[in-house]
């Protein structure tokens, strides 16, 4: 073992693999993603073994202690005992009273392999480096986090939230939805990384998973983030099939931080049919005959684009008893049930109150023993369990006909998932129609534009670069001036522009110098009263907002 300038080392192994370009947008921004068990069930652990010891780098940042490129040995073995790290080389003890966190970082051009780690069935790879993070709630547990550029981690994640099948224009949307999430995510749940590796964030597999067409992508959409009306990056949720009518975002999610239903509303996430003709849904008959049909729309083609499920009388008795104690947790039931000996005999269901999609937002259990009141699209979805899985969405109806005398609920219902935003089936129908991924965006998202993450300029007298992917040669550059600088230079694909700034903002149209494909920009400050202490942010905008 070695002990090493502990700061040097720290900033070295955080910034190997980190291109340190303005211009390279998603290999420059870092990510922190919690890495799971196999089940994709714990975030937390005592030990953990990696593959390949003799391409690892390992350092604990507390002591500098490290082990470099152990040649002879097959793995390594950190473990968490008293509050403390200990490492195992091949089974010996190499290290022991490591305060961590502990860093692990592979030679250039390899990848870290945890043993035992799968995803999709194939050893999990990840790029980018691995910090082992002491827990603040469990000191004799640590977290997994593979930290690693937005672009890499993009690769991991665009082909296996997304079929490649869907086509290029369907993946590029795609991707900026996860870019989107990945800078803007819903809450973070988890205090040692921002994202976690399944489901409840994105789906993240690391590098054994990536593919060329959605790695096109990704590079054909680098640094482009969907913004609101104030130019913020949206909050771009996403699900597998809407069923042909997405949900406004307060009517299927909570406040994240208060647990208010519904939450608060988000202009550019409101209930949207693919056909305007779609009436709204909020009405029971409305929903019923849209649910008990097959309308054309983006996402019929998703096998969740229309669904049944049945249920006897005694069968849902036996299902909303234990449901709905475990659900009473959430808080969304009212009153809670504790004991399922207490749920009584099923009565009646009722729907109390629909979004426009026809989603249920408040349903009613009547028993013999009590009148229980469901809010919350998942929370409904988990009471209503066949076989053990929860429904696909919360947008159904309910029939209750009889079968030799006994009752029958039959439940007709469209979509798979909480249906806000981004349906991915609709976005894969609509490449396939010759929409772009701009038009599949701006279907889902209302009034968004989408623009390059900001680049800061300093007045340092050098040339700060941006370069960006464009399939309509039609962008503006927009340059914040909080420091009221007064002149800059600008070199777009080698056109010399020299621009007398606003003291606010200045919006610079560069559409006759762009060219189909990649584009380069580059900004220089020449105003003589600036130094480098004063900066201006530039942007560019590759789709305006669509006004109907």
């Amino acid at each position: 073992m070695k002990k090493l300038n502990k700061t040097l080392l720290i900033i070295a192994i955080i910034f190997t693999g980190f291109i340190n370009q303005a211009w390279a947008a998603d290999n420059y921004i870092p990510v922190r993603v919690g890495i799971s068990d196999t089940k994709f069930k714990n975030y937390l652990f005592d030990s953990i073994e990696f593959n390949n010891a003799n391409e690892l780098y390992i350092m604990d940042s507390a002591t500098g202690y490290s082990l470099q490129y152990l040649y002879d040995a097959n793995t390594i073995k950190v473990v968490m005992s008293n509050g403390l790290f200990k490492i195992y080389t091949d089974g010996k003890l190499t290290a022991e009273n490591l305060e961590g966190p502990v860093f692990i970082r592979p030679k250039d051009n390899c990848f870290i392999s945890i043993k035992d780690l799968k995803r999709k069935g194939k050893q999990a790879l990840y790029r980018g480096y691995i910090e082992l993070k002491k827990s603040t709630k469990n000191p004799e547990k640590f977290a997994i986090v593979n930290v690693l550029s937005l672009k890499k981690y993009l690769q991991g994640v665009v082909p296996n939230e997304m079929p490649v099948r869907f086509g290029l224009e369907a993946l590029k949307a795609q991707t900026v939805a996860a870019r989107n999430y990945a800078v803007t995510p819903r809450v973070k749940a988890y205090e040692e990384f921002d994202l976690c590796d399944s489901v409840a964030c994105q789906v993240y597999f690391g590098a054994n998973t990536e593919d060329e067409l959605s790695d096109r992508a990704i590079e054909e959409t680098n640094g482009i983030l969907a913004l609101d009306k104030e130019n913020n990056p949206i909050l771009a949720l996403y699900s597998s099939t809407a069923g042909g009518y997405t949900e406004s975002y307060e009517y299927a999610f909570s406040d994240p931080k208060t647990k208010i239903f519904p939450s608060m509303h988000l202009d550019y996430m409101i209930a949207t049919p693919d056909n305007k003709e779609f009436p709204p849904l909020n009405a029971e008959e409305k929903a019923y005959e849209f649910y008990t049909s097959t309308p054309e729309a983006f996402d019929d083609v998703s096998p969740y684009y229309r669904w049944t499920k049945e249920w006897s009388l005694a069968e849902l008795e036996q299902v909303l008893s234990k449901t709905l104690v475990t659900q009473s947790k959430t808080g969304f039931i009212t009153p809670q049930l504790t004991d399922e000996k207490d749920f009584g005999k099923l009565e009646e269901i009722n729907v109390l109150e629909r979004g426009n999609s026809g989603k249920i937002i408040t349903l009613e259990i009547k028993t013999d023993k009590n009148t229980f009141i469901v809010q919350k699209e998942l929370v409904i979805r988990r009471c209503f369990q066949k076989n053990g899985i929860s429904l696909p969405s919360a947008n159904f109806v309910i029939t209750k006909t009889f079968e030799n005398e006994k009752p029958v609920y039959k439940f007709f219902g469209g979509g798979f998932g909480h249906g806000v935003g981004l349906s991915q089936w609709g976005a894969g129908k609509m490449a396939s129609l010759g929409f772009t991924f701009d038009e599949i965006l701006q279907h889902y998202y209302n009034g968004i534009k989408l623009a390059t993450i900001s680049v800061k300029i300093r007045g340092n007298n050098q040339f700060t670069d941006q370069i960006f992917y464009t399939s309509n040669e039609d962008a503006k550059i927009v340059i914040e001036n909080p420091d009221k600088i007064k002149k800059i230079q600008i070199v777009v694909n080698k056109k010399e522009l020299n621009i007398k700034l606003k003291e606010n903002q200045t919006v610079v149209d560069i559409s006759k110098y762009l060219e189909k494909g990649v584009n380069k920009i580059s900004y220089k400050i020449t105003d003589e009263d600036a130094d480098y202490t004063k900066s201006i942010l530039a942007s560019v905008i590759v789709k305006e907002a669509k006004h109907d």
